[in-house]
């Protein structure tokens, strides 16, 4: 194999490398702060993702409380429409026991106080029974007597049936101071639910707007990566003209030495020349060939 080698060619090559090699040098360089510039982006955008993380659990705490606190309302205006019902089944009774006493009032024939009528009785059946008196006159207190017990009958229903007006009037106040009180609590607790309901929103909406930033800065993340992969590709270009000249650059050499080798009539030189095209061929080679490669540098 006669191959002339130009010297100035193996240092042309030798050259290149050094530029190709500074080359690398300034794209690792860059490479470097990109990964640098690619570390701060994703901290940032994961320090706001963790803001947005928060802020949404208070959301829905407040979401929670809020629901809780509707349904302490729900079951208090439940309560309370059940006292409404009571309510007008109490007016309705008020309604029938004014009106039974109003009409036994109507009935009466005397206007004298019931404690008059009582002892206006207890006269007359004194009377009757202590002192002679005609048959006329016992007619009398006998007629006397009964119409006064008829008052006295009259009065006693009347009394009666306000009694129960009375009562039943006791039973609608406390149960409209019942409801006056659940009115007020459902005031409060509506302002409470308001609160709950606004802070919910405001967490929600701050989640919202950070959730923007962090995406914004995920795409920054992103365009990063893409730059990075770019740069790479630039990378992996370079050292693969690198590769290429340190292979040409290692023939120029062997072929400098084969030269060389010849020149000195050395045959196991010629070996291992022959075994070196072998190697390139793809060819096995025996123990004392790949021995010949090292021994001349040639592998």
């Amino acid at each position: 194999m006669q191959v002339k080698v130009d010297p100035e060619e193996i240092k042309r090559i030798k050259q290149e490398i050094e530029a190709l090699e500074n080359e690398k040098k300034e794209i690792q360089i860059k490479l470097d702060e990109l990964q640098k510039e690619l570390n701060v982006w994703i901290q940032k955008r994961d320090e706001k993702n963790k803001e947005v993380q928060a802020l949404r659990q208070k959301a829905r705490e407040f979401k929670e409380k809020r629901d809780e606190v509707n349904k302490q309302i729900q079951e208090l205006k439940k309560n309370r429409d059940e006292i409404n019902a009571q309510l007008d089944l109490l007016y309705q009774e008020i309604l029938e026991y004014r009106t039974k006493r109003d009409e036994y009032k109507q009935l009466r024939r005397l206007n004298m106080p019931r404690d008059q009528i009582e002892k206006k009785i207890e006269k007359l059946e004194w009377e009757l029974q202590t002192k002679p008196v005609s048959p006329e006159r016992e007619r009398q207190i006998v007629d006397q007597i009964q119409v006064l017990a008829t008052e006295l009958e009259i009065l006693q229903q009347a009394d009666r049936f306000h009694n129960k007006l009375v009562e039943v009037r006791k039973k609608i106040d406390n149960l409209k101071k019942a409801r006056r009180g659940i009115n007020l609590e459902i005031k409060q607790l509506a302002n409470q639910s308001q609160q709950f309901h606004e802070q919910m929103i405001e967490n929600f909406e701050k989640a919202k707007e950070i959730k923007k930033e962090a995406d914004e800065y995920h795409q920054k993340v992103v365009e990063l990566r893409e730059r990075m992969r770019e740069v790479r590709r630039e990378l992996r270009e370079v050292e693969r003209k690198i590769r290429e000249y340190e292979d040409k650059h290692k023939e120029l050499i062997a072929y400098k030495m084969v030269a060389r080798m010849r020149a000195k009539k050395d045959s196991n030189f010629e070996k291992a020349v022959a075994a070196l095209e072998k190697f390139k061929r793809g060819e096995k080679l025996t123990m004392d060939e790949l021995l010949l490669l090292q021994r001349y540098n040639l592998v």
